[in-house]
């Protein structure tokens, strides 16, 4: 009865939990997304919500006048200050 109740670990999971192995992108290009929701504001700078291609969620600033809306696909960008910024996929 109690085997039932025990959650099975994940080798990704015993490795975030002693501090190990974390999924960190790297810095640069990361993925095509969708918008998913947003805007919202951080330092000035719209921020939104976006699934990126390779399944993670982000929330990431669009530094452009255009305004994005659900559904829209953008290119992620992790920055080096840790941060996640949008750009446009280009033609």
């Amino acid at each position: 009865m109690a085997d039932e109740k025990n959650a099975a670990l994940s080798d990704e999971l015993m490795g975030q939990a002693s501090g190990g192995s974390m999924d960190i992108d790297p810095y640069g290009y990361v993925c095509e997304g969708t918008v998913v929701r947003g805007p919202g504001k951080s330092n000035d700078r719209p921020v939104y919500n976006v699934e990126g291609d390779n399944g993670k969620g982000y929330w990431a600033s669009w530094g452009y006048r255009s305004v994005l809306k659900a559904g829209d696909r953008v290119q992620v960008i992790h920055d080096d200050d840790g941060s996640y910024v949008l750009e446009p996929i280009p033609d």
